[in-house]
């Protein structure tokens, strides 16, 4: 059995809809067990709604909560906040891996400061799954926005961390990765791209494919993305908003009419298909990788399907035992 830390307290719609996710999930997994961080009495209030086996979880209780609204200082300020207590957890290997959905950048910042980077790794990243046309088939974009600045030597540790995550975790022999930028050829972009490209290039460990511009990502072309956090933060969220817009247009014109509803009727399962295919809170969690430690981020507004998501992809890492396998070949990057 493998013990995952729940931070609870952090996310905007509260506790309650963490501890429903956590009662549905727990079904799937035999050998998982929770531990819940954050306010006894409301975790407890809301345990007595979503019933989980006795069996199956504890409560690790704390005092304050880091809100999206905190800062990296609370890392220092709120001590026995459920956020510093699961990473703490996680540091003194009490747990496997953890979850929150707090204030990214104080997470990122308690992941540094209370974890530390993996041996032979500079930063780390964050790296969401993205869905794509091919049936099945994600792609791994990173960085999303754990560091607003990288060069070329961030870059390619990302390429390798995400080599070695899509081999274990996706069970991709052969991951195919590509640059980010404004076009394919070799000499576009900024420096920043133009030195990604040679570094990416040179290494024997990539099996790099070139450039790759935004308008591909979803096209499942790849298995890897590469960029730095500023501009995966920025491609990451329009992804995000066009897919909710898109869908959401049309639905609507699928019910502006007795007779379109009628027709639309006989396509609704296509669409729900195709709907929940490319709906973002089946991909919410994002894996911090590259610091000594499995850590997820998941949505501040995270839902019942964004929390069931995140632990899904938490579960898949630790039973994968991604982070050792890293560690092991970070000394041959």
């Amino acid at each position: 059995m493998y013990k995952i830390g729940y931070d609870v307290m952090g996310s905007d719609n509260g506790v309650e809809v963490a501890i429903q996710a956590a009662s549905e999930f727990i079904k799937t997994r035999k050998e998982l067990f929770l531990v819940f961080v954050g306010n006894e009495e409301e975790i407890k209030t809301a345990l007595t709604k979503y019933k989980i086996d006795s069996n199956r979880f504890s409560i690790y209780p704390t005092t304050e909560f880091i809100d999206m609204h905190g800062s990296i200082m609370d890392i220092r300020r709120k001590r026995n906040s459920s956020m510093v207590k699961v990473l703490e957890l996680l540091k003194a290997k009490e747990i496997d891996a953890m979850i929150t959905a707090g204030n990214s950048a104080a997470f990122i910042a308690g992941s540094h400061f209370i974890l530390g980077e993996i041996e032979g790794i500079k930063r780390a990243g964050f790296m969401p799954t993205i869905p794509t046309a091919i049936k099945n088939k994600v792609t791994l974009l990173l960085d999303v926005g754990a560091n607003m600045e990288c060069d070329e030597e961030d870059l390619l540790g990302f390429a390798k961390m995400a080599t070695v995550y899509s081999q274990e975790v996706l069970k991709v022999s052969n991951p195919q990765t590509t640059l980010l930028n404004i076009g394919v050829e070799e000499t576009k972009g900024t420096l920043l791209q133009k030195e990604a490209f040679k570094a990416l290039s040179s290494d024997p460990f990539i099996n790099f494919l070139g450039n790759m511009e935004a308008r591909e990502i979803l096209s499942g072309q790849v298995d890897i993305i590469i960029t730095d956090g500023y501009t995966g933060n920025m491609a990451l969220k329009s992804l995000e908003g066009s897919s909710k817009i898109l869908m959401n247009e049309i639905k609507k014109e699928l019910t502006s009419s007795f007779i379109k509803k009628i027709k639309a009727l006989t396509l609704k399962k296509s669409f729900k298909a195709v709907s929940e295919k490319f709906d973002y809170k089946n991909h919410s969690g994002a894996l911090l990788i590259g610091v000594d430690g499995i850590a997820f981020k998941s949505h501040g507004s995270s839902d019942v399907k964004s929390w069931k998501a995140t632990l899904r992809m938490t579960c898949d890492a630790v039973e994968n035992d991604v982070l050792n396998k890293i560690k092991r070949k970070a000394g041959n990057f």
